[in-house]
């Protein structure tokens, strides 16, 4: 063999070792995370009264486990899943749940159910009111950054695995309006929507942290298809602002917790794990990171989550920036959130 090919062999097998690359030590955790979740909290099939949207999300995260650890052993988990609530997700006009389950449902190779849910958010489109984007509900009279920012991430993921060009149409198409729009403040965060007074200006309300990190994956996807660094410059400003202006002592947090105060509610509570597990799916879409910032920042998390939130036979609280002065609650919201987590780390290189 010549020097050049023995070269070539050798970057060739570097490349497909840090394709492959994971870190072992927050697999390890993130299965006992999640088996402490399904052992507690998965009764019948079901998460039983808990939002269907979570519920969505934590099928998700399992099916992503199931891949990083090379196991099958939540693979039935979809199945049964929204048991009883298929009526809801079809009649009801909760045009973010809808999206979240589609996700779920494409992550497990169900197609059909994710274009049947996918299908249902696209007719919450609407080109009058605002100029643009989806309504959040049946109401029609609010447009929210969640159900917009889960569109975009959609519509990529669907493109991705159907090559179905319409998707990427209607990411691109989605997004010329997005960017106009006045979801994202003036401080580089996106709060929860547009006022309903007419006049669509920014409502001003909570910056959560998932509407920081969902946003991200339908950048990465823009950018995988077109190849503008501009969509990448908008992206790490995302998260820049969120590490900057939505941590405490380098951990993140959300505004309605501190150590010794909760009121996050159980929504909220899942927010910081998605946040985390997004922007891991936006390193892995895009290829691309800020030298090893955000990768560093993802271990970061998941190294407080293991040291602050944890309570006990792999089950975590909702709180991970400090030390507990009385606020932090377990609850299968802190568990799905601290696997999510776990779980954006695990795909990282150690």
């Amino acid at each position: 063999m010549s020097f050049l090919s023995l070269s070539s062999f050798i970057l060739l097998s570097a490349l497909a070792l840090r394709a492959d690359a994971k870190c072992q030590k927050y697999v390890d955790s993130a299965q006992a995370a999640a088996a402490a979740l399904q052992s507690e909290y998965f009764t019948d099939g079901t998460y039983g009264d808990q939002a269907i949207w979570i519920g969505a999300v934590e099928a998700y995260y399992l099916n992503r486990l199931d891949e990083v650890a090379g196991s099958s052993n939540y693979t039935d988990v979809i199945t049964t899943v929204f048991n009883g609530q298929e009526d809801y997700l079809t009649n009801g006009g909760s045009f973010d749940d809808v999206q979240w389950v589609s996700i779920a449902y494409l992550a497990a190779g169900d197609q059909e159910n994710a274009k049947k849910y996918y299908d249902i958010a696209a007719s919450a489109r609407d080109s009058d009111y605002c100029g643009g984007g989806l309504f959040w509900s049946a109401d029609r009279d609010y447009k929210n950054s969640i159900t917009n920012e889960l569109f975009l991430a959609l519509s990529g993921y669907m493109h991705e695995v159907t090559q179905d060009q319409k998707y990427l149409d209607n990411l691109n198409d989605l997004y010329d309006w997005f960017k106009g729009s006045k979801l994202q403040g003036d401080d580089g965060l996106y709060n929860d929507g547009l006022t309903k007074d007419g006049s669509c200006a920014n409502n001003g309300q909570t910056t959560w942290t998932y509407n920081q990190g969902v946003v991200l994956v339908g950048l990465g996807y823009l950018y995988k298809n077109n190849a503008d660094q501009a969509l990448l410059d908008a992206a790490y400003k995302i998260i820049d602002a969120t590490m900057d202006k939505l941590t405490w002592d380098n951990g993140l947090r959300e505004l309605c917790e501190t150590t010794s105060d909760n009121q996050c509610n159980a929504d909220q509570t899942s927010f910081k794990g998605i946040f985390m597990y997004y922007l891991a799916w936006f390193l892995e879409v895009s290829g691309k990171d800020d030298g090893t910032k955000y990768a560093d920042f993802i271990k970061k998390q998941a190294d407080l989550v293991l040291a602050n939130a944890a309570s006990g036979d792999s089950k975590y609280t909702n709180l991970w920036y400090g030390a507990d002065e009385g606020s932090a609650k377990h609850s299968s919201q802190s568990q799905g959130s601290a696997l999510g987590a776990l779980l954006a780390a695990a795909k990282q290189t150690c």
